[in-house]
């Protein structure tokens, strides 16, 4: 049946106890999908977790930290030792940053690319020869601040552009196994209450509602995320605001560089 796409597979979606990865998990699930969640704060996995399971879903929780490697060897054995197979990997966690390059500690950058970059290319090392047994996927998801470096978001616009590398280099190595790859570049998403970025000086700050602003809701993102799995898609981006930057970039970037500069103040502004 087509709501049942994927029934037997078994998804892994680091970063699900909230937002988009939450919200993913949860339309994989209902299509049939078994789910391995994945988070660093247990309280909030738990409370995930007992919520799918309530709804009939099959799911395993695993706390770890993508950004450090023996975390993620630890998730991806638990994945395998519990379900015995592993058919998509979502590289989902993330988090943002807040400040202008010349004021940030430099911690923020190690920060940044550790959670952001290594948090995606060490699971995906792991988890890359079940991958192959399956013939699977593995999605990453990335942002439209990685198709263009913005003011104010400076290392999480470069983490996030590392993130096409990594997909792009991925997609000609891996191309005679049959995997799918993937790099999904998600716009402006409504945030859950209690989401967090990292300041200027590398302590962790609430993220300001998005609520007035024209953001996704992580439902629609996660809807866009399922079809490029579907569909085997290799980029996918969402909105029309970053398809226009996507294509922008690439016909005008002089206009772009201009835009921007005028926008800068207003940017931050709107960041605070």
């Amino acid at each position: 049946m087509k709501h049942q796409r994927f029934t037997e597979k078994v998804a892994l979606i680091t970063g699900s106890s909230m937002g988009i990865g939450k919200a993913t998990a949860i339309l994989l699930a209902t299509q049939g999908a078994r789910l391995v969640l994945n988070g660093r704060n247990l309280e909030r996995l738990e409370q995930t977790a007992n919520e799918l399971k309530s709804s009939g879903f099959e799911v395993l929780a695993v706390q770890a930290d993508v950004s450090q490697v023996e975390d993620c060897k630890c998730l991806i054995n638990e994945t395998i030792e519990h379900y015995g197979r592993l058919d998509i990997l979502i590289n989902n966690a993330g988090m943002s940053s807040r400040g202008y390059f010349e004021e940030l500690d430099p911690k923020v950058f190690e920060d940044m690319m550790n959670i952001n970059f290594l948090g995606c290319v060490y699971p995906s090392r792991f988890a890359l020869p079940y991958i192959k047994e399956s013939k699977g996927s593995i999605v990453f998801i990335s942002s439209v601040a990685g198709i263009r470096g913005l003011p104010e978001t400076i290392m999480y616009c470069a983490s996030k552009m590392a993130l096409t590398s990594i997909a792009e280099s991925l997609k000609v190595e891996l191309a005679e196994y049959d995997i799918h790859v993937g790099i999904i570049y998600v716009g402006i998403t409504r945030n859950d209450e209690g989401k967090q970025v990292i300041g200027k000086d590398g302590e962790y700050i609430p993220l300001k509602s998005r609520e007035n602003r024209n953001a996704q809701l992580p439902e629609e993102v996660a809807k866009s995320i399922v079809k490029n799995i579907k569909k085997r898609r290799f980029k996918s981006i969402l909105t029309p605001l970053g398809k226009i930057n996507y294509f922008a970039n690439i016909l005008f970037p002089r206009i772009v560089d201009r835009l921007l500069i005028k926008a800068k103040d207003r940017i931050r502004k709107m960041n605070k």
